[in-house]
């Protein structure tokens, strides 16, 4: 069965301004579940009508079935507060273990839901064409990138991972609309990076960029953004979390170019994958 949130997603473009405030309490709501119709309805300043033409667009029969999902879905996964998610100087290896997956998890959630689905349709298919896929970053996103064209490099044709900045300014200069280049950036404002992705841009190549906000510079440069929604904590300053959800927006590219690709790209994937395997005992 759909959750609540996955329902609000699919009907994102279908809803009103008076809906999507009733969705905004429901999902800041401590325990939503709790709330009468009327209490909702006024928390949200619309009519009860529109909680009815709300819980009624998203599938459900009845107010009543929608508090039941809602009660059902927080006990199956509570949303951790930052207090549950702090690492502590005395917490135990299990401990610390246990949050960085409750981080995750929040991590996958929050970027899920603020996917650009139509806009990786079209990436898709410009990474599906592509003559050269190039992968920027520098420093931790450099060995982000490195980790993005390793993948990639399973579907044959020509993949690299470009860490140094007058490497990535030649290789942009020589690019045309068939090439694609995915720049990773956490803060988005890494110059060189900045730099390149123009260069890239000025000769027509499509720009996927990966960062944590969408008003970064880079991401202002980019055709598609896709951005990491990670709560970090003060005990975090590598940006952790971020990296990890970084590393499966790249594998979730991966994966749908090539369950898209034709049989030859498929057969590539089948030979690298012998290759390797033919380097273990």
């Amino acid at each position: 069965m759909e959750s609540f949130l996955d329902r609000c997603t699919a009907k994102k473009n279908t809803l009103t301004q008076s809906e999507d405030k009733i969705i905004f309490q429901l999902k800041q709501h401590e325990k939503p579940f709790l709330l009468s119709m009327n209490e909702l309805a006024m928390l949200s300043e619309v009519s009860e009508p529109s909680v009815v033409r709300l819980y009624k667009k998203l599938g459900y029969k009845s107010y009543q079935e929608l508090k039941v999902a809602l009660a059902q879905e927080q006990a199956e996964f509570r949303t951790p507060s930052q207090s549950d998610l702090d690492i502590l100087p005395d917490d135990s290896v299990d401990v610390i273990f246990e949050k960085f997956g409750s981080q995750f998890f929040q991590a996958v959630s929050l970027t899920k839901e603020n996917l650009p689905l139509e806009q990786l349709d079209v990436a898709i298919e410009k990474l599906k064409d592509a003559k050269g896929i190039y992968f920027f970053g520098q420093g931790l996103s450099g060995t982000m990138a490195e980790d993005g064209a390793h993948k990639f490099l399973r579907l044959g044709g020509m993949v690299m991972a470009v860490k140094d900045p007058h490497y990535q300014a030649i290789y942009a200069t020589h690019m045309t609309n068939k090439d694609v280049v995915i720049a990773i950036s956490h803060s988005g404002e890494t110059i060189d990076t900045i730099n390149v992705c123009e260069i890239a841009k000025d000769n027509n190549a499509y720009v996927i960029v990966i960062t944590s906000s969408k008003h970064a510079t880079l991401a202002k440069l980019a055709d598609m953004v896709l951005v990491t929604h990670a709560q970090e904590t003060m005990k975090q300053p590598g940006a952790y979390v971020s990296r990890l959800i970084q590393l499966s927006l790249m594998d979730t590219l991966f994966t749908k170019v090539a369950a898209e690709s034709d049989l030859v790209v498929k057969e590539n994937i089948s030979r690298s994958h012998l290759a390797v395997t033919r380097m273990k005992k």
